[in-house]
Formats: C-alpha cells, structure tokens, sequence
C-alpha cells in the first residue's frame, strides 16, 4: 500500500491534521472528509485528496458513502463538487440558565430551523423546569422526523458520567440531578450534557472555516471560557474546562473576581445603590434580575458602569490571550449582548492597554444571539452522532467524560 498523502500544511479539521488509510480508523476519515466539505465546500474530490493526505481512492470511497447515506451530494453542474445535505440531520439544543430556557432545532450545518425563549425561575423546582423544558422540545421538533438527539447545556460543573448536573451554584435543586435520564423520560429522545461554555465555543466553530483558534466566553447569570486550539473544543480532563470566573481583576474601585465584576445581579445591586435603577426589585427572582439588568444596560446614564464590567473582563482575557496566544475572542450569553457595544468596546480597550505589544486579537459578539449556546450544544450532539458508526451503551459514548471525580466547584457563582 502507497504512504499516504501529506496534507496541506493549513488544513485543520475539527483539531485532525490529515487523515490515514488504516482500516481500523476509517470512522476519523469519514469524519475529517465530511468536516472539509461542511465548514469548506463545496469542495472537488481532487482537492480533498490534497486537503486530508488521503490517498484518491479512499476519498472516493468515503465520498460516495457520505453520498449514499444522503450526507453530501454533488453541486449541480459543479464540476463534481461535493457539498453538504443541510436538511440529511437535525438536532435539538437545549440551554438551561437560571433565569431563562433557549430551545433550538439545526440542521447539519448548525443553522437553526425553529426557537423559543421561555422566562422561568429554575432555582428551586427542577421537576417543573423539565417538564417545560420537555414542552418546547416538542414544539421546536413539531412532526419533522426523529433528530439525533437533545443537547442540554448547562452552567457549572458536570458529572463525567455525562449523566448529572455537579453544584452550580445558582441551582442547588438542581445538584447531582440525572438531568439527561430525566429529560430522556419525558421526551424519548437521548440526551447529551455540556456545559454551557463549551457548547458556546464548538456552536462557534461548527460551521465557520476561519474559526480555528478561539477563546470564547459566556457572560450570562454566571461566566465560563472555554478555548479552541487547532478546530478543537478543549474540554479538560473531566470536560470541566471554564474556570474562569475566579480571575482577580481591579473594578469598582477595588480588587474583585472577574464574575463579581460583571454578573447582573451585581451590577443591579450597584445600579440601586447608584440610583441607576428603583429599590424593590426582587433580587431573589432570576428572572427579575434578568429584565432589570436589560433596562440598566439600556439606561445612557449607565453606560461608565457596564463599560467597567467591559474592562474587568478585559483585564482577565489578557492573560488568557497572552497564555494561549489566541487571535481571536467571541463574546456571549445575555448579559454581554445586553451590554451591547459599549461592553464590547471596553473589552477591546482595556485588551489594547494590557497587550501594547500584542499580541492583540479581534474581539466581537457572538453572531448567534442568544440562541448560541443551545445551538452550540445541538453541534455537540451532531458532531457526536456522525462520530460515532453506531449507538454506543450509557458510560461508553460520546457523552464520557474521562479522568476522574468532579471536585465540587461552579463557574456560575453565588447570586
């Protein structure tokens, strides 16, 4: 058997540098065929062989499989190009934040297909939130074919069973629930748990060819990073990564953490002391702090104090970013996008004060809205179904986490 082809020096899939011909590994080069012709194509056979390493044959192997199971076709008087089936897969992502229920359906591509938004107060009756939860999955899914599965993510740490909810802090009902087996009882369906950081970073990468190298951040009623190195989520050990909102940063006039300087709770706390904002809201009820927080950030006289959770995040990024050596940063979750582009604008510049010499990445705002994180974790569950050649038993799959015990901890940190 020939050696195969080297692959092209910039090609990176999904954190696979080029593909081999080895039988018994025949599932990554599926996988890395399908991942060029998702994020790239459409893309010519010919090419292909150029971008994996593989030999001309495998890739004609792989592609007319990918076309018989309905993954890829030809584009029209394309010259045989390939490109991908939109419509051949779907999934449902589901995002749990305390104060709010995003529930999404996507195609293969990642685009989503249907939404809905749904205000609750999930801290105190998880049997209720799931039941609701169960509810709009139905809707989103309406009578379109079965999809490969229900995505959750959710804040703070998991179980690497990839069955159960760690401590988060804002959802002690919700500590060591079997949340997958519970949702899995009331809709059918199998169920894949992440956290909310990483399904935010892989929604970012699923689709997007330039989006190899990353640091993507959540800034809802917590705060989690998670990183992209070479196409590939790092998920840590556990499939803990995120700790990020222990970060010391210097805002508000004294040395804090980096969570305390921007979670909405607070800064609604800081806006009533101010006068920013009425006395009387109920700052028990996340929901309330979630709508109370979106009219602070609207208020103009507010603004030096949302750009000052801007430049505390600033601060913590620019040691990520000089450690990582990333160039580029995404930013997420509802109380950052309620920030708009004053938060944004401040993260930039407290980045360009911290890094004078770089190096310094572009900073924008998710693309996907609110909706990113549940899209996110619906791309986790394709990205597993088309990894995986067949139904893998409960502890094996793609939901296992390795290494060992979770230690009780949160990135979503105290209200």
């Amino acid at each position: 058997m020939s050696e195969p082809r080297q692959p092209l020096p910039d090609t990176v899939v999904q954190g696979r540098t080029g593909g081999t011909n080895l039988v018994r590994v025949g599932v990554q080069n599926r996988a890395l065929v399908l991942d060029l012709v998702r994020r790239r194509g459409p893309f010519a056979r010919a090419d292909l062989v150029r971008a994996t390493g593989l030999s001309a044959q495998t890739v004609s192997n792989i592609a007319a499989g990918l076309v018989g199971a309905g993954l890829v076709r030809e584009v029209p008087g394309g010259g045989r190009r390939l490109e991908v089936v939109a419509g051949s897969r779907s999934a449902i992502g589901v995002h749990l934040d305390p104060a709010h229920l995003v529930v999404v359906r996507t195609d293969l591509t990642g685009a989503v297909l249907a939404v809905e938004h749904v205000d609750l107060d999930a801290t105190d009756d998880p049997a209720r939130t799931l039941d609701t939860m169960a509810a709009a999955v139905r809707r989103v899914r309406g009578r379109r074919s079965a999809p490969a599965g229900i995505g959750l993510a959710v804040p703070g740490s998991i179980d690497p069973d990839g069955v159960r909810m760690g401590t988060p802090a804002q959802l002690p009902a919700w500590w060591s629930l079997p949340v997958t087996d519970e949702l899995t009882a009331r809709t059918g369906l199998p169920v894949l748990l992440e956290k909310d950081g990483v399904a935010s970073a892989l929604g970012e990468v699923w689709a997007e060819p330039a989006a190899d190298d990353l640091v993507s951040v959540f800034l809802g009623h917590g705060i989690s990073a998670a990183t992209v190195a070479a196409g590939e989520v790092v998920r840590g050990a556990t499939g803990n990564a995120g700790e990020f909102g222990g970060m010391p940063v210097e805002a508000h006039g004294r040395w804090t953490e980096v969570w305390e300087a921007c979670q909405p709770l607070q800064q609604v706390r800081r806006a009533v002391t101010a006068g920013l904002l009425p006395a009387g809201i109920p700052l028990d009820r996340a929901t309330d702090v979630r709508h109370a927080f979106a009219r602070l950030c609207a208020t103009p006289a507010a603004a030096p104090l949302v750009a000052e959770a801007g430049a505390a995040l600033g601060s913590a990024l620019a040691h990520v970013v000089e450690l990582l050596d990333v160039p580029q940063v995404t930013i997420g979750g509802s109380a950052a996008l309620a920030g708009g582009d004053v938060f944004i604008a401040a993260v930039r510049e407290r980045l360009a004060v911290r890094l004078p010499q770089g190096p310094f990445p572009t900073v924008a705002a998710t693309a996907f809205g609110e909706a990113s994180v549940a899209r996110g974790v619906a791309c986790a569950v394709l990205q597993a179904d088309l990894a995986v050649p067949a139904p893998a038993v409960r502890g094996a799959g793609p939901g296992r986490r390795p290494g060992g015990p979770v230690h009780l901890r949160s990135i979503a940190h105290p209200w």
